[in-house]
């Protein structure tokens, strides 16, 4: 069994956005949204009024109706390719609306309904009127910053090509050329050093205003919070049942024979004491071994509650333990070091997700050897197991791997199975270190295992 665990690696920093570094980082992408913005936004807006107005025009006829779902729809698009370009330069994304479909409607239905849908009707005011007026306004602050730097660039040549004797400066004396010079030179300076905050100010507007237009409603965003936690909270409650289901199971299979078999072997060997001692004795040693024997099964379900190691010496040494255990040899790959900061309720779940599917992988897979990787990743830390057995691993209601996904669903987290027979097999459960589903960890945090 080998265990090779990777140096410790600190949590990664959020990096704010407005720093003056992070700023001059994002210059080419803001600039690379900004540049063709004024083009695109008028080329959408003139192609979309031209369809809109020439369906107002013809709907006298029945075709002016369709041709008005057409513009929304194209509008619909024109927005989602806002989004996409807004979130490659660099600001927070945007959540697009839920577009409803029913493929079963006749095709009519499908096409009128952008009409009777006011997320579209949003979408066609943004790209007619509102886009085009934020793209004119950015565009004119984009030509001026940069005239201005091309000023300052082209006043040092001015002084050192004698242009100055030629060119006028506006009409002013030779004795005010070199004060002008120095002013555009200064302006030019200001301007190449206020750059990055003025490209990230207009990519921002642009998001900000996009947001309530092509984004969800906030009563939208409230409905889908509140779907999630009503999905993590039932995930938690099956898990809540499944664990106790699975303990009086495990007591009643293992320790509570162990103990009935123990009351018996006292029972015949206080029977048997007066009359036949040596036997009695013999019966007395198996009930002593029956005694360890349940203690030990007893400590084994302990564990699953909250082992020890766990408790005192942190996530990464209680996952070394467990690999340590396994019956078949298990390689332990984490970026933990023994000081990693978790929330106590990510580090029981995460070393009762790998400790089951490690049991799991033993019992069923038939593997010669096990990979745990445990890493972290957008603020949840995931946990990966992998064998190399003959798989075929499925989910069955109220058993492991049904356990365990509702385990990570009641944190908010998720759960991912690639078993194809003749393997290999590999989880990936990830758990958030933050958010709303941390609020229904406890009824989840009992044992799987």
């Amino acid at each position: 069994m080998t265990t090779a665990p990777a140096p410790t690696a600190a949590a990664p920093a959020v990096a704010d956005s407005w720093s003056y570094g992070a700023l001059w980082r994002r210059v080419p992408r803001a600039l690379g949204y900004l540049i063709p913005t004024f083009v695109i936004a008028i080329v959408v807006m003139s192609v979309l009024s031209s369809i809109f107005s020439t369906a107002v025009s013809l709907l006298i006829v029945i075709v002016g109706i369709f041709l008005i779902s057409l513009t929304l729809l194209l509008a619909r698009y024109t927005g989602q390719f806002e989004i996409a370009r807004l979130r490659w330069s660099g600001e927070t994304p945007i959540s697009e609306p839920v577009w409803p479909a029913d493929p079963t409607a006749v095709w009519w239905k499908r096409w009128l309904r952008p009409l009777a849908n006011g997320r579209y009707w949003l979408a066609l005011l943004h790209a007619v009127v509102i886009a085009p007026i934020i793209a004119t306004i950015s565009f004119v602050v984009l030509v001026v910053t940069f005239a201005i730097i091309g000023s300052a660039v082209f006043a040092p040549l001015a002084l050192l090509v004698g242009w100055t004797d030629t060119v006028r400066f506006g009409g002013l004396g030779e004795e005010f050329r070199a004060a002008a010079i120095v002013i555009l030179i200064v302006l030019g300076v200001v301007a190449i050093v206020t750059l990055p905050y003025v490209l990230r100010g207009l990519t921002w507007l642009h998001a900000a205003i996009a947001r309530p237009f092509l984004g969800r409603f906030t009563n939208e965003q409230l409905e889908a919070q509140v779907s999630s936690l009503f999905t993590s909270r039932q995930a938690a409650v099956a898990a809540e049942g499944s664990a106790l289901r699975r303990i009086e199971r495990d007591i009643h299979d293992g320790p509570q024979q162990r103990l009935i078999r123990l009351q018996m072997d006292l029972a015949a060997a206080e029977s048997r004491l007066a009359s036949n001692p040596d036997e009695a004795a013999s019966l007395i040693q198996d009930a002593r071994r029956q005694a360890h024997d349940a203690l030990d099964e007893l400590r084994n379900l302990s564990r699953g509650f909250a082992p020890p190691l766990l408790l005192d010496r942190g996530l990464f040494a209680a996952l070394e333990s467990l690999a340590t255990r396994s019956s078949i040899p298990v390689t332990l790959e984490t970026e933990l070091g023994a000081t990693a900061n978790l929330p106590d309720e990510v580090a029981r779940n995460a070393y009762f997700v790998a400790s089951e599917l490690i049991a799991n992988a033993a019992k069923h897979s038939q593997a010669a050897g096990i990979t745990l990787r445990v890493t972290t990743a957008d603020g949840a830390l995931v946990v990966e197991v992998s064998d190399d057995g003959v798989g075929g691993a499925v989910e069955k209601t109220g058993h492991g791997l049904a356990g365990l996904r509702d385990r990570a669903a009641g944190m908010g987290g998720t759960f991912e199975v690639s078993s194809p027979e003749g393997g290999p097999t590999a989880v990936r459960v990830t758990l958030p270190m933050a958010g709303v589903g941390a609020a229904s960890v406890a009824a989840a945090s009992e044992p799987s295992a």
